[in-house]
């Protein structure tokens, strides 16, 4: 199984190689905390993003959303503002996000003010104001965002469902070790049978962007159109399964299927 004692936080704000950026400047402390996972939208979505209109990419977001405990969002460029505005009118998202508002936008009339985060707020989401010179190197300017933050958070261990955008990368690389030679439109089917669901284009899309992290990270090759398992993967499931032993079990049955086949 996985472990679900850890909290995700799906962290957005401006581009995050941008190191001036607030966003940078709150993973930078937020990676280092225990017990906390950090999600940002670009990651999972790279390389679909080019090919793929806006709506197909915010309805992904909002899959994502739903998969994570608590959304952080810094509203400090055209396109965090974007999303603020777009995730405050959805009350699920709504009522799980946490703005963090800069210290000039506090007060005046600024359209962040009036709408989105009049809408949060009224769906039960959180806004917190930092000062005008917030400082991660001053700890106390950190604790108070990180106090906020860890109250904010839901309480208690969730079980983490199956079908969790978040976990398909985990589910697509245990398959690969499974199923030596996978082509995606196998990934597919047998997602489809594991969430015992019809999966839709944007089920597909999640999945390959699955693919696509996997293979950036390192843990699986693909080679003219099938995936396979590599070193680093097969690490990787072997630190992360308790029931190692029968994993190799069902791996053997199924190779002996397959060959039996040939």
């Amino acid at each position: 199984g996985f472990d679900d004692s850890q909290k995700t936080i799906f962290l957005c704000g401006k581009d995050k190689s941008d190191k001036k950026s607030l966003r940078h400047k709150f993973s930078t402390f937020l990676s280092q905390e225990k017990g906390i996972t950090l999600t940002y939208p670009e990651d999972l979505f790279e390389d679909l993003l080019e090919g793929q209109g806006k709506n197909s990419l915010l309805s992904l977001e909002t899959q994502l959303a739903n998969s994570v405990d608590l959304i952080v969002l810094i509203p400090e460029s055209p396109g965090s503002f974007a999303e603020l505005g777009a995730f405050s009118m959805d009350k699920a998202l709504a009522k799980k996000m946490l703005v963090i508002r800069m210290g000039e936008y506090k007060s005046g009339k600024s359209f962040i003010n009036h709408g989105p985060i009049r809408l949060v707020r009224a769906y039960g989401g959180e806004i917190f104001d930092i000062p005008k010179n917030f400082d991660e190197k001053n700890p106390n300017h950190v604790r108070a965002v990180l106090d906020k933050i860890k109250d904010t958070l839901p309480n208690g261990r969730k079980k983490k469902e199956l079908d969790n955008i978040l976990l398909y990368s985990k589910h697509i690389l245990l398959l690969t070790y499974l199923f030596d030679d996978l082509s995606l439109r196998s990934v597919y089917k047998i997602m489809e049978l594991i969430m015992g669901r019809k999966f839709e284009n944007r089920d597909n899309i999640a999945c390959k962007a699955a693919t696509h992290s996997l293979i950036r990270a390192g843990l699986i090759n693909q080679h003219e159109g099938s995936f396979t398992i590599t070193k680093i993967g097969y690490t990787s499931i072997s630190n992360s399964f308790h029931l190692k032993s029968s994993l190799t079990e069902i791996r053997t049955k199924i190779m002996n299927k397959q060959y039996a086949r040939h």
